[in-house]
């Protein structure tokens, strides 16, 4: 069995657009082969809905970087991610030493416009944005001094800080990769057979389930710094596109099915 694991925006989204056109030939392909494909993003469970039923399909979704997966019927699981989460984040922050409070501002600290001319979105797709359970994305704006700080007292009350290709979000200890092994674990269970993982993305916070996949794809993004190349990836186990965002996409879709990787 063969599961594939995409990011979206920078990935299988445009990074601009949000569209997945480029894509459509690749996506039809894996349906057709029968192949399960797990969004998994930075995006709301909110947002990724509606996307999710755009494409066709009713898969599990790794939400808001890894935080929480949303759609998945597991009877074996002992209950849902706590959206609870989103206000102890929201009541660390509040709680901040007076020298950090102001360094970090969230999307629980803008209002839907702000949201909306920070990540392109329709004001619609922004207020979706900020219905969050699991994480807070925002930007930080204090001294590499402060930022350490900062971090150091995420890890005290458990949480943690990544980098994406837009913003800085505090989440539990807890990332895409560990949420792609439990989601791998559970279909190998279910199908009684060997699981295959394939995982895309573009960014830092796709590098762990980039590496973690039995084969890693990087999508090319010219908006931000490559991913630095890894053991795996002069294994041959990481492959890079040469186009960006869905065109690149597809196009790898389609080199792995021609090659016999898919």
């Amino acid at each position: 069995m063969i599961v594939v694991f995409t990011d979206l925006d920078g990935t299988l989204l445009d990074h601009d657009s949000y569209s997945f056109e480029a894509a459509k030939p690749a996506l039809a392909l894996l349906k057709a082969r029968g192949i399960a494909l797990i969004l998994a993003s930075s995006k709301t469970e909110a947002e990724m809905r509606p996307l999710s039923l755009a494409l066709g399909m009713d898969y599990p979704l790794i939400v808001e970087n890894g935080a929480g997966i949303a759609n998945w019927r597991n009877p074996e699981r002992g209950g849902d991610d706590s959206p609870s989460l989103y206000q102890h984040i929201r009541l660390f922050l509040a709680a901040l030493p007076q020298e950090l409070r102001g360094c970090f501002a969230g999307f629980g600290d803008w209002s839907v416009e702000k949201v909306a001319l920070a990540t392109g979105l329709s004001l619609e797709a922004a207020a979706l944005a900020k219905q969050r359970n699991f994480s807070e994305p925002g930007h930080f704006t204090g001294s590499d001094v402060q930022r350490h700080a900062f971090l150091a007292l995420l890890e005290v009350a458990g949480f943690q800080a990544i980098q994406g290709g837009r913003f800085f979000t505090v989440m539990p200890r807890t990332s895409k990769a560990v949420r792609m092994a439990e989601l791998v674990a559970f279909y190998r269970r279910q199908s009684g057979e060997a699981v295959v993982s394939v995982a895309l993305g573009d960014a830092p916070n796709d590098l762990a389930m980039l590496q973690a996949a039995d084969l890693g794809i990087i999508i090319a993004n010219p908006s931000h710094t490559p991913l630095p190349v890894t053991e795996r990836e002069r294994q041959g186990l990481i492959l890079r596109s040469e186009e960006p965002g869905p065109a690149g996409w597809n196009r790898m879709i389609h080199h792995l099915v021609a090659t016999g990787l898919l």
